[in-house]
């Protein structure tokens, strides 16, 4: 039984209020195509490139699944043109095994026959393992086209992608008995198949080989714009479920933080009690009854930090008081100790009576009961972070718990057969591991642990068991180099292997364009950066710590300001995020900006982006205020 699975993709018909004709058209050809052979599911999404890539997830998972050997179907259609929405070919093409390109080519060449139109369409075919992938227009009339063209050799396509041997070689021979009905024998038409067994017309490269003279010159991947990248991310983030554990305010010794510190609560807060819960002066001085008025009046009490004397004060009488000290039942005011002066003493040197020099009008210099936070008052909202300021106002509540979001676990990978750990010598050829402290550092810094730290050499099988096992201990993944073009790159194959999506493979940016951004199906997160130094730390503040924040529920907007460029800078075709110093107020470049040169990230708590070049503007000159993301204590 062949599985099918139908992708209407469409803002309108996802919302409800649009009909969708194309995608029960589809499905009722395909059952008219192979009557009882076919079992057909649809599913309507938004033109949104996280949902088209989980619906076609799931159909590769289906397949997959499957264990009769059969070739399956996806097939979509809408979001194929080229206006903004359309993204059905940007979410889909970096998902495909391989294109077919004829297929591609004839659907087109055929429809535009009928419509100049056709040519906007660009269907998208290509195979995922045993599934084979169509992406077809949004409209019926072009999706019956289409479909025309396609069910004569449909058959054969799922029976070669599943490597069905005795159903290919019945279609050659059939293929080779048929031909134009001609009375000339001299010339025979054979079909001949490029994929049939025995063809030695060409001798054919074997593009499979993983041999270096094989390996793609140039990148398949797409360059996404930055925004559209981060776009990405939070969305996948963002789709967690939040997750909440309880743990202390208090510290386990005078050296460590508190277990919530860093933490974001899960839930609002609210004050138990009143703060403060007596009536405090504001200042040292002493408690009157306003309306007594200036004159000499006896001290009767004194009332001190955390000591109540229990008096009712009366008029023609004060209670000295100090700072936070509680003022007495009966009085009313608080005169600060300025304004009085002194008139007789006790043997002892205890005042005896003092002289008021000043009126005061009740609730002077007092703070009421409650009047800094009342009870059931918002300590905290949820999605707070909690510092030091917010451990204060729990500890002044009494609270010792509190129920905040999980952090996610993170595992760091570093990849490749040259690098060493920083304790050891070097040979010839090696290089000492950089990018995994200065990671495990940044994510300590921004509040974060590490739960694994590994490193996988160039090889694809321990690439793909080391991801295999990464998803076992870890929510989000990081490793470092691998993600390029060299002959030992082997992450974006393993990370299809090992059950991910990869929703893209470049970032339009400098430093850091072979950053690739996966997802798994249980929900963990997979960012491949670069393996240069400055690239990893860059790409790391600009995609990884949002989406840690995101995970959290925190806010991931980062926190930008406007310099003046200190020097005059050529542009790159690139948008650049380049290294910078701010201090005292003035702004300087780290020097040389190359992506492998660690030094340009020291002390830098800036990344100044420059837009890229253009026909009309090839460098940025000195003075000119620029975007400088903050990425470090000022």
């Amino acid at each position: 039984m062949t599985q099918v699975r139908v992708l209407t993709v469409s803002d309108r018909c996802s919302a409800g209020t649009s009909t969708d004709t194309s995608g029960p058209y589809i499905a009722e050809r395909l059952e008219a195509w192979r009557p009882g052979g076919v079992t057909v599911t649809r599913e309507c999404v938004s033109d949104d490139v996280i949902k088209i890539q989980g619906a076609l997830n799931r159909a590769v998972e289906l397949a997959a699944a499957d264990k009769s050997g059969k070739g399956h179907l996806f097939i979509s259609s809408g979001g194929t043109g080229l206006s903004p929405h359309d993204v059905t070919v940007q979410a889909i093409s970096p998902l495909l095994e391989k294109q077919a390109t004829g297929i591609m080519s004839a659907l087109v060449s055929i429809c535009v026959q009928k419509t100049p139109f056709a040519m906007l369409s660009n269907p998208l075919v290509g195979t995922i393992g045993r599934c084979l992938v169509v992406c077809l227009p949004g409209s019926k009339k072009a999706v019956a086209e289409n479909l025309d063209i396609l069910f004569p050799v449909l058959g054969h396509i799922l029976d070669l992608i599943s490597d069905s041997k005795s159903s290919i070689s019945s279609f050659h021979a059939s293929m080779q008995q048929s031909g134009p009905h001609n009375t000339a024998p001299a010339k025979k038409m054979e079909h001949v198949c490029p994929h049939k067994s025995g063809v030695t017309a060409q001798k054919k490269v074997d593009n499979s080989r993983r041999g270096v003279a094989f390996r793609p010159r140039h990148s398949t991947w797409p360059m996404l714009p930055v925004d559209e990248a981060l776009s990405l991310i939070t969305r996948a983030a963002t789709s967690h479920p939040l997750q909440t554990q309880t743990l202390s305010t208090l510290s386990p010794s005078p050296g460590e933080l508190a277990p919530a510190h860093g933490h974001v609560t899960g839930s609002v807060v609210l004050a138990r009690e009143d703060l403060p819960n007596y009536r405090a002066s504001i200042k040292d001085g002493y408690a009157v009854l306003a309306g007594d008025g200036p004159g000499v009046y006896k001290v009767v009490a004194v009332s001190k930090m955390g000591h109540s004397s229990g008096l009712v004060l009366e008029s023609g009488t004060v209670s000295r008081v100090t700072t936070g000290g509680m003022v007495p039942l009966g009085a009313d005011a608080v005169v600060q100790v300025e304004d009085t002066e002194l008139v007789s003493s006790t043997s002892d040197g205890e005042e005896d009576t003092i002289r008021i020099l000043s009126s005061v009008s009740p609730g002077t210099d007092i703070r009421p009961v409650g009047s800094d936070i009342a009870q059931g008052d918002v300590l905290l909202p949820g999605g707070c972070r909690i510092l030091a300021a917010e451990l204060g106002l729990l500890a002044s509540q009494g609270i010792t718990n509190v129920d905040v979001r999980s952090k996610p676990r993170i595992a760091v990978i570093s990849t490749g057969n040259e690098l060493v750990t920083s304790g050891t010598d070097l040979s010839s050829g090696q290089v000492r591991d950089s990018n995994t402290p200065a990671l495990l550092h940044l994510l300590r810094e921004d509040g974060y642990n590490v739960t694994l730290s590994a490193h996988f050499p160039d090889s694809l099988n321990e690439v793909t068991d080391g991801l295999r096992r990464a998803l076992d201990n870890a929510d989000i993944i990081l490793t470092t180099g691998g993600v390029s073009m060299g002959e030992c790159d082997y992450l974006k194959e393993a990370l299809p292997a090992a059950g991910g999506t990869v929703h893209f493979g470049r970032v339009h940016m400098k430093p850091g364009k072979p950053t690739t951004f996966a997802t798994f199906p249980s929900g963990q997160l997979y960012f491949g950066l670069p393996g240069n130094p400055v690239s990893a730390m860059v790409t790391y503040k600009l995609f990884v710590l949002p989406a840690l924040k995101v995970w959290e529920g925190r806010d991931s907007a980062p926190s930008v300001m406007k310099v003046e460029l200190p020097e005059t800078r050529n542009l790159d075709p690139r948008p650049e995020y380049i290294r910078a110093v701010y201090n005292n107020g003035e702004v300087r470049l780290t020097g040389g900006q190359c992506s492998s040169r660690l030094l340009s990230m020291r002390s830098a708590n800036l990344l100044l982006k420059l837009p890229p070049r253009s026909d009309t503007c090839t460098s940025v000159d000195k003075g000119t205020l620029v975007d400088a993301m903050i990425i470090g204590p000022l």
